[in-house]
């Protein structure tokens, strides 16, 4: 029996820092048109997001709000209508969703959606402390000055003046770039789909990749899909001052090879807004900066989220149209 809207997302419910106005609004508005239509809401937002979905967990469920845990094709073939389940929508809280076999989604009856937009600011301010971070190597001097050391090693990079590269041009590249307007920096792109007009307008010149990797001082990677775009040929392009931030999606850098680089002095250093998962590369005394996926995780971007997921559960019981599909059901 289809009677459950079960909010998976973990940071839905947070409490937060500075009590915007919007804190609650979309947990109440889940819960009023729940109690509209008859289902309950389940909140398991303490749920580990790496951990696979299985069938069992999407029991009587009729919607969900999904992190970044894996729906794969055997569990959403089961869990969907054309296999006599009751799951109907998968809301993203957020906007990326690799971890979605749309297409077997939309085969089994289950639409996808997510929120475009919603964590763009949170994630440029965080593509631009790191940019900064990087190029000051703040996490060896800290290190350093913490054990009462005196500065060693190379003198911080200018940022200035110099060029930035951004791979990807949509709702957080172009934020990244109106950040950056106060650095008087060239601005260079590599887009699939340029906005010739917008590049123009705000002086961004559009380029292809290769030209990114060789003239860029600072390369930020801010594009969607399940795709590696920075490789060893890429690499290989880079200047040996080249910092190097993805905080966007880790399938789009060869983590192994970039960590040898700079490791090996070829460029000067990377920041990744993931997990590091690989043992055997140790960061200690690089030039490497690692987060656990905040680059969304202030109250702008959480509440952000919630309005923009809990909107699509609503807007699909009341047989609204969707404003973000991302499959076609």
């Amino acid at each position: 029996m289809a009677n459950k809207i079960i909010v998976f997302a973990t940071s839905f419910l947070d409490e937060l820092v500075t009590r915007p106005p919007g804190e609650g609004r979309a947990k109440q508005m889940l819960l009023e048109a729940a109690s509209r239509h008859g289902l309950e809401v389940d909140f398991r937002c303490d749920r580990d997001p790496s951990l696979t979905m299985t069938e069992g967990e999407l029991n009587d469920a009729v919607a969900v709000i999904a992190d970044l845990e894996e729906y794969g094709a055997p569990v959403l073939s089961q869990a969907g209508p054309a296999a006599g389940g009751s799951l109907r929508l998968i809301a993203r809280y957020g906007i990326g969703y690799n971890s979605i076999d749309t297409e077997a989604a939309a085969a089994a009856g289950i639409l996808v959606t997510n929120t475009p937009g919603a964590n763009a600011l949170p994630t440029a301010e965080w593509t631009l402390a790191t940019i900064i971070d990087i190029a000051g190597r703040r996490i060896p001097h800290h290190k350093g000055a913490a054990l009462g050391h005196l500065k060693s090693g190379p003198s911080r990079l200018d940022i200035s003046g110099k060029t930035l590269g951004v791979v990807g041009m949509g709702h957080v590249g172009t934020r990244v770039v109106s950040l950056f307007e106060g650095f008087d920096m060239r601005i260079i792109s590599h887009d699939r789909t340029p906005d010739l007009d917008w590049f123009a307008r705000h002086g961004v010149a559009s380029v292809d990749l290769p030209t990114v990797c060789r003239e860029a001082d600072f390369i930020t990677l801010h594009t969607s899909g399940g795709i590696q775009i920075i490789g060893a040929a890429e690499l290989a392009l880079m200047k040996p001052t080249a910092v190097l931030v993805n905080c966007a999606r880790r399938v789009h850098v060869d983590n192994r090879l970039v960590y040898e680089a700079v490791r090996d002095g070829r460029i000067w250093g990377y920041g990744i807004d993931e997990v590091w998962t690989w043992d055997d590369l140790p960061l200690d005394g690089l030039n490497i900066i690692a987060s656990p996926h905040v680059g969304s995780d202030t109250d702008i971007g959480k509440v952000n989220m919630q309005m923009g997921s809990a909107h699509s559960v609503v807007d699909f019981l009341e047989g609204r149209p969707q404003k973000h599909p991302v499959n076609g059901v």
